[in-house]
């Protein structure tokens, strides 16, 4: 009899422990849910905070995680954000423009950092100028404009102010500038920043009752040096 009633005995001192086990697990495991639930709010509401803040969305600071690589792309050492990019390809991207000339003005850019359109592979080079063409096609269906000027200046010499191959796409209409060419000396002194515009120097050109037309034999030597240097390159 006794030792039925201590089987008993020991029988619920272990169902008591076992049920105030399996409770304080349960609590435990509730509190690090509720913890890691707040930690990954609390994360979310930062990284909101960052992304919402116009300084710090665009800086660019060692160790910090929450910027990917698939956000921003590269202008030379100008960091885009994803906002600003409205068209990618595998080797190319088109972004609205800081200082547009005209309403529409955008930009087509390798993805690779390249200087000058001769650094570009041949299948990035094709990309980007089919890139050029499918933007300005989607440009027209905007502005529904009658003419583009699409204009590279191709190494620091011929006016590039960021050393990484762009084309400038701008929509264009009759007559929507006094003189025509008024919008290659803009495009000259184009610059992402006016501090950087302010260092470049303007190209003098003559004017053109100053310029001669040149004889047919002028122009036939020159072509033959050229189809000369271009069956070199061959």
């Amino acid at each position: 009899m006794k030792c039925g009633a201590l089987l008993l005995s020991l029988f619920f001192s272990s169902f008591i422990d076992i049920e105030a086990f399996t409770s304080r697990t349960q609590k435990q495991a509730t509190r690090s849910h509720s913890e890691s639930a707040a930690k990954a709010s609390s994360n979310t509401i930062q990284y909101a905070n960052r992304c919402s803040d116009p300084e710090t969305s665009s800086q660019s600071e060692e160790g910090n995680n929450n910027m990917t690589a698939a956000d921003t792309m590269l202008f030379g050492r100008f960091k885009i954000l994803a906002s600003q990019i409205f068209h990618k390809t595998e080797h190319s991207f088109a972004l609205v423009n800081l200082r547009p000339l005209v309403p529409g003005h955008v930009l087509v850019v390798s993805n690779r950092i390249a200087p000058l359109l001769d650094d570009l592979h041949d299948h990035e080079y094709d990309d980007l100028w089919k890139t050029v063409r499918k933007v300005q096609r989607a440009l027209k269906t905007k502005y529904n404009c009658d003419a583009f000027n699409v204009a590279v200046q191709d190494g620091e010499s011929a006016g590039q102010s960021v050393p990484h191959v762009h084309i400038h796409i701008l929509p264009r209409y009759r007559g929507d500038l006094e003189r025509n060419d008024d919008i290659y000396d803009q495009l000259e002194m184009w610059a992402p920043r006016e501090e950087d515009s302010q260092k470049k120097k303007r190209l003098e050109v003559p004017d053109d009752s100053e310029r001669r037309d040149r004889t047919l034999e002028e122009m036939a030597e020159e072509a033959s040096i050229y189809q000369s240097l271009m069956k070199q390159s061959e």
